[in-house]
């Protein structure tokens, strides 16, 4: 028989899932908020597509600060625990974005195109970029969940920080070579700004950690 705390931890999971993909879909309306006004009844319809990473991001941070209020468990800990499944998570938002024909890279007649249907509904052989997505983060996941670190630096929070960043900056290189319409900030896409916010924000935590660490051996 399964036991409570796997059940407990399923249902948890689920809840999870449930919440980013919320998360995935209100950032995607929020980038096309012009367009949803004027299409109120396609807001719930995101299996038609319409999902983003960062939304999805957004939405598993809100869903860990939930249970950690309901359970008592550090943040570090429930990150560290549900790190599969925000793999998971962004390898589907990559894939149902190529079904749904956003995210798509320039068109190309070499041998690795692929063909992508864009937001027009034309069909042609693009750059690859939704395959490379799912394939960089479900392989840099499963190496940072695989990857046996020494006891002293397995920290409560490390592997969810490094996965993280991983997934956010291999979203942010890609979304360099996207050509499909997206608001801009300065020239620079939406994603692009979230992706170098997120890294100052990694960087400034490592940061911190190292000069603790400097700290605590200088008191010794």
């Amino acid at each position: 028989m399964v036991s409570e705390q796997k059940k407990r931890t399923i249902d948890t999971g689920l809840g999870i899932l449930l919440i980013s993909i919320i998360g995935a879909r209100i950032g995607y309306i929020l980038i096309n908020l012009s367009y949803f006004r004027n299409n109120l009844s396609l807001i719930p319809q995101f299996w038609l597509g319409g999902l983003t990473g960062p939304g999805a991001l957004i939405g598993a941070g809100l869903a860990f600060l939930g249970i950690h209020l309901i359970w008592k468990k550090s943040i570090a800990d429930l990150a560290d625990d549900f790190l599969p499944l925000l793999g998971s998570v962004v390898v589907a938002i990559w894939l149902t974005g190529w079904g749904a024909g956003i995210g798509y890279g320039p068109p190309t007649e070499a041998w690795f195109g692929i063909p992508v249907r864009d937001i027009f509904g034309f069909i042609e052989n693009r750059w690859p970029l939704p395959i490379i997505g799912a394939v960089l983060s479900a392989g840099w996941i499963a190496s940072i969940i695989l990857f046996p670190f020494k006891r002293r630096n397995n920290k409560p929070g490390l592997r969810a920080i490094l996965g993280t960043t991983g997934i956010v900056l291999i979203n942010g290189v890609i979304s360099l070579s996207r050509v499909n319409p997206a608001p801009q900030l300065w020239g620079i896409r939406g994603e692009t700004w979230f992706t170098l916010v997120l890294i100052v924000i990694s960087v400034a935590y490592f940061l911190s950690r190292r000069e603790k660490k400097s700290n605590e051996k200088t008191t010794s």
